[in-house]
């Protein structure tokens, strides 16, 4: 897939909403962000192609081994151990840089698996798409890619 610039919507709120997520993404890609991130997954009326979505579901799965171990500390002692309290508010503290309090059009889900997600969830998802990984970052490119595709089935929603 070649590298696209961004992805150019028929509609407003869609425009706004792919807004939000590019600067989430630019914050994952920087490694700008307490946790760390091993994928990165898009579900809901955004990807469904519903006309005018509310929000933009994200789900953030972050290596939960690894981050321990960037919060992992040397004691007086020489030993190793964790700052727990950092640990307990990396969640938090990961969805306050990713998006304004109180902010209802990006709603960020964090666990250590997709498994794990959908086992808590009351329905299944329907659709749901990864378009980041540690090792394929070409989130634009899987998008464009899906949209297009979408546009080909009579699903218009790219300019």
């Amino acid at each position: 897939m070649s590298e696209v610039k961004d992805l150019k919507f028929l509609n407003d709120r869609r425009k706004w909403l792919y807004n939000k997520l590019v600067k989430i993404m630019d914050r994952v890609e920087n490694d700008d962000l307490p946790m760390i991130i091993k994928e990165v997954y898009l579900f809901g009326g955004f990807l469904r192609n519903k006309a005018e979505p509310s929000d933009i579901d994200i789900l953030l799965i972050y290596d939960s081994d690894k981050t321990l171990r960037k919060y992992e500390t040397g004691g007086k002692k020489g030993n190793s151990h964790w700052r727990f309290w950092e640990v307990r508010k990396a969640p938090s503290r990961l969805r306050a840089l990713l998006k304004k309090n109180a902010e209802r059009s990006v709603d960020i889900n964090i666990c250590p698996s997709l498994e794990e997600f959908q086992k808590d969830l009351a329905y299944e998802m329907d659709a749901y798409l990864c378009i980041w990984s540690l090792s394929d970052r070409n989130w634009k490119s899987k998008l464009i890619y899906y949209f297009r595709k979408l546009q080909l089935a009579g699903k218009p929603l790219l300019e």
